[in-house]
């Protein structure tokens, strides 16, 4: 309980800033990259998590995401309105079925009582399915036309990353981002990293005394993976790995945790400017699209994990090895936290991105859980212009080509027809496949990047359907009659 104290006093500290400097306008555009709430293991530290719970989103996450997403359709009132709107909301998940069940579970708070209705006049029995069931009719007939599905409960749209996008997350580095895993065990290896250990030796010999012989932390990643297992257990309320109850210890040995997994993550520049490229060119062209085009997502939320945020608060300059350590040598003084906006990505942590782009000049606000942050030469309102700038620089200016070559990846088609080839090869179609492949797939490269498919033809699909089912609805009415 005395960790979670410390980290509430953490945030409440720039709390009243944060409030004060965005009270004053409402945002045009939110973009939020968020990461899935609390989960189960993904290490056997603790034995007593059944397996089926591993990496699993706990009820605990559920919450926290619900709650966040009610926060959120309060704070943000004017973007996200009374209903769900698919022109103007869009979401995208990892593939990871917490990040996709946190999504949802975020829309869900968002949303609640403001889905659609029925007429009052429909007959129940026609909005059935064609399920021939008993049940069926015992269901429809307990069911209020005031609701299309009780409380007002409207299903959202969440986008998955997908072959053509999967470098957003970062989720397949064997294919677009190599290079990460060969930095990451340099990091591990090197002369910082063993000075660390020294600094933290205390601290980690300490967690050791409470483990069995098989458990004893000796290597970084042994490290990294108890220290992820301590956190989710305790946001499951759970003794923490080793029977730890120490308040004292278990919060240095969550300094020690953040600043390995910093400097295996983001230990080197070109690892803080590639891990936060992809994320950040997304944000920039939802914003470009706000500013020059008429056309724009209102709010573009992303769920994903705490890697992908601090790569973004590793390449704006937010988390450095340094305020880590500051804060880990504060904590052990027993004084106030040197840096209380430099800390690990907690379950279902928010970043926010705010766009105001109808009074005057556009500029950007930047908020990680709900603390506003300066960015551009200590700007909380950072001017449009100023804040891609700054943020191309802190990703290295790259492009997708050298954002591609810098990682030691295959071009963009290579990537696509190597999935293509391993689909084939599941098929049993064989080696010379992979030629048609690269042809189909250049086409089919080509036909996305030109956008066949418009917002507008799609919202002339949905307008014919719409008069098709009023057609098909009057038709009913005028059998009913007779």
């Amino acid at each position: 309980m005395q960790f979670f104290i410390f980290i509430i006093s953490s945030f409440a500290i720039l709390f009243p800033l944060a409030l004060a400097k965005t009270a004053s306008s409402k945002p045009d555009q939110i973009i939020e990259l968020f990461r899935h709430g609390a989960r189960g293991p993904v290490s056997n530290y603790d034995p007593t998590w059944p397996l089926d719970q591993w990496g699993v989103l706990t009820p605990v996450g559920m919450r926290q995401q619900y709650i966040l997403g009610d926060v959120l359709a309060q704070k943000y009132s004017n973007i996200f309105g009374e209903k769900y709107d698919y022109f103007s909301i869009y979401v995208i998940s990892d593939v990871t079925p917490r990040c996709i069940q946190s999504a949802t579970t975020q829309l869900y708070g968002i949303y609640l009582d403001q889905g659609p209705a029925l007429r009052p006049d429909y007959p129940k029995l026609l909005g059935i399915p064609p399920f021939q069931d008993a049940r069926v009719k015992s269901i429809a007939t307990t069911l209020s036309n005031s609701e299309a599905a009780p409380h007002n409960f409207i299903p959202n749209i969440v986008n998955i990353v997908d072959d053509t996008n999967g470098y957003i997350f970062q989720g397949d580095r064997e294919n677009y981002c190599p290079n990460m895993v060969t930095w990451e065990n340099q990091n591990n290896q090197d002369q910082a990293a063993k000075e660390a250990w020294k600094i933290f030796e205390t601290t980690i010999n300490n967690v050791n005394k409470h483990l069995n012989e098989s458990q004893k932390i000796t290597t970084i990643p042994e490290l990294i993976r108890f220290g992820d297992t301590m956190l989710v257990n305790l946001y499951d309320n759970r003794t923490a790995p080793g029977g730890i109850t120490d308040p004292e210890l278990i919060g240095n040995f969550t300094h020690v945790f953040t600043w390995f997994v910093y400097h295996a993550w983001e230990g080197q520049e070109i690892q803080r400017q590639l891990a936060a490229f992809s994320l950040v060119d997304e944000f920039l062209s939802q914003m470009h699209d706000c500013v020059e085009g008429s056309v724009y997502n209102k709010a573009a939320l992303y769920s994903g994990h705490d890697n992908n945020l601090m790569s973004v608060l590793a390449a704006f300059g937010i988390m450095t090895e340094d305020c880590i350590m500051e804060n880990f040598n504060s904590y052990v003084k027993n004084k106030t936290i040197a840096n209380p906006v430099c800390y690990f990505p907690y379950f279902a942590s928010t970043l926010i991105f705010e766009l105001h782009n109808t009074s005057g000049t556009p500029f950007v606000r930047f908020l990680y859980n709900n603390v506003q942050i300066p960015l551009c030469n200590g700007q909380y309102d950072c001017p449009y212009d100023e804040f891609v700038t700054f943020a191309r620089k802190k990703t290295g200016n790259n492009t997708f080509k050298t954002y591609l070559e810098k990682c030691g990846a295959k071009n963009e088609t290579e990537i696509l027809v190597s999935r293509v080839n391993g689909l084939t090869g599941f098929l049993g179609l064989g080696f010379w496949f992979e030629h048609v492949a690269l042809v189909i797939l250049s086409l089919l490269c080509g036909l996305i990047s030109l956008r066949i498919i418009s917002d507008k033809k799609r919202y002339d699909q949905l307008l014919k359907r719409y008069e098709s089912t009023q057609s098909l609805y009057s038709s009913i009415k005028d059998n009913e009659a007779s």
